[in-house]
């Protein structure tokens, strides 16, 4: 599997400089998450010892591991498809020709497209309700749940452009392929 980010030729060449953009934001966003890990896990284990120790736990843990969860799941969702590391089975599809698993990889796309834009429109709307209303959750500590929904519709975004630019490539391949 080869996962450079020159490796789909006609499509990254006139376009190189937006994939290359597009992949500086997803480092910046799987790098946030990752931030966001270590720092959930600090958390929880804080959580653990101050409960264990002095039976007295952190307060809304369960509430910031849950939107903290949320936020590392989409801020690193666009990335693994660079890397097109998502779990596929191709069991079937390895035995077609080249230009009917091209059709395939665009039909598949456009079906993340359609998805992931109404997962980003949701989310942009709930988004919106949260700052409007100042939304929260958790009884103890207040809890702002807009920072996970900015979460969400920042790394649906930008799954958003790079299934955008998948499709570019497979459908150039696919014209590409009957040309040869």
């Amino acid at each position: 599997m080869d996962v450079s980010a020159e490796a789909h030729a006609p499509f990254t060449r006139s376009l190189r400089p937006l994939n290359r953009a597009l992949t500086r934001v997803e480092d910046v966003l799987v790098l946030l998450a990752g931030i966001l890990v270590f720092v959930l896990m600090f958390y929880g284990t804080a959580d653990v010892i101050a409960r264990a120790a002095f039976n007295r736990p952190l307060p809304s843990t369960y509430e910031y591991m849950e939107l903290g969860m949320v936020a590392i799941v989409y801020l690193g969702i666009s990335h693994v498809q660079h890397l097109q590391a998502h779990i596929g089975v191709d069991m079937v599809s390895k035995h077609f020709p080249i230009r009917a698993n091209e059709v395939l990889q665009v039909i598949g796309c456009l079906f993340g497209l359609l998805l992931m834009g109404a997962i980003g429109w949701w989310g942009a709307m709930a988004a919106w309700d949260s700052y409007r209303t100042g939304e929260y959750i958790g009884s103890v500590a207040r809890v702002q749940v807009l920072p996970a929904r900015l979460a969400l519709v920042a790394g649906v975004t930008v799954l958003f452009l790079r299934l955008l630019m998948e499709t570019a490539d497979h459908t150039l391949r696919i014209f590409q392929d009957s040309n040869e």
